[in-house]
């Protein structure tokens, strides 16, 4: 299915803390497994999406070693497929066939799916048994439908500090995210991130949410006024005693963090556009973009405004 900017949000959202978000989205503890990164996938499109270059798939480790690595694909959907069975069943098999664990022959991973459903109640665990012929096709995938998610308890759990704050962009979607004395605990809850562009990066994938759940009224009014102060974040990054190389990777990291918001937001960005951000290398720049980025109306706003 086409992606949008909801799923393209969803996908971003997942880069801020990726750990934080597979322990809370499957219930394991923290130390219930390590996370080695994300699987090249670009080889195995996911049934209907034949142009996707960048599946979200985890390498997860199970602490024991006892059994091989599994590949989980993350799949989000805006509105629940009433086809995901049949697409995880062809995709985790050609995931398993295509994608090797290591160099070893026969390398293999174990495979699973988690899908989150932004909206809506889905429905892609199936168990098909028929006990007399030994036939049997089971698919266990873990399922989170967010609109039955308590956003009270969620925040909870970040405000007490047993939960990332990379989780606050999910609120919005939840039961209750809709509610006034919700948005101001958020608020506070990402205030206590001391990081701008991290900051930033909660902001914007939290706005688009809210309007896939019919919330961005209420969210837009909330949030007037919040998170405009220059931040001490930037000033710090070009106080003295920074090292070359450090500033250096510092500016590469908030220009790609422009690219990413922009991309959530509106879809692909411009050769041009892109090359133009990239190549700033000045870093108040790279924060007034970076607000600009996730507060623009449009595509052509922003470049008209930053120039770009």
């Amino acid at each position: 299915m086409p992606k949008n900017r909801f799923d393209q949000a969803a996908r971003f959202t997942v880069t801020i803390d990726p750990p934080a978000f597979l322990a809370w989205v499957t219930g394991l503890p923290d130390d219930g497994f390590a996370f080695a990164g994300w699987l090249d996938t670009r080889s195995v499109p996911f049934p209907g999406d034949a142009d996707r270059t960048g599946d979200t798939v985890a390498r997860l480790e199970e602490p024991s070693g006892t059994q091989p690595p599994w590949a989980v694909a993350v799949e989000f959907q805006t509105e629940p497929d009433a086809t995901m069975f049949g697409r995880l069943m062809v995709y985790l098999g050609s995931l398993w066939l295509a994608v090797k664990s290591d160099e070893e022959r026969g390398g293999r991973f174990n495979v699973g799916a988690v899908v989150v459903n932004l909206t809506g109640t889905g429905q892609a665990t199936r168990r098909m048994e028929w006990p007399a012929a030994g036939l049997a096709t089971h698919l266990a995938a873990v399922e989170r439908n967010l609109e039955r998610e308590s956003a009270d308890e969620l925040l909870a759990a970040i405000e007490a500090g047993t939960r990332s704050r990379a989780l606050l962009p999910w609120i919005p979607l939840m039961t209750g995210g809709g509610d006034a004395g919700i948005i101001e605990r958020w608020k506070r809850a990402a205030e206590g991130e001391p990081n701008y562009h991290r900051r930033n990066a909660l902001l914007v994938p939290a706005r688009i949410f809210a309007d896939a759940a019919d919330r961005a009224g209420v969210w837009n009014k909330g949030l007037e006024g919040w998170n405009v102060k220059v931040s001490p974040f930037a000033e710090s990054l070009v106080a003295e005693g920074e090292a070359k190389g450090e500033a250096k990777g510092l500016l590469k990291q908030a220009a790609a963090s422009v690219v990413a918001v922009l991309e959530a937001r509106f879809g692909s960005v411009p050769a041009e556009a892109d090359a133009a951000v990239r190549g700033c290398s000045d870093l108040p720049t790279l924060q007034a973009w970076l607000t600009l980025a996730a507060r623009a109306a449009t595509l052509d706003e922003f470049r008209q405004v930053a120039g770009v």
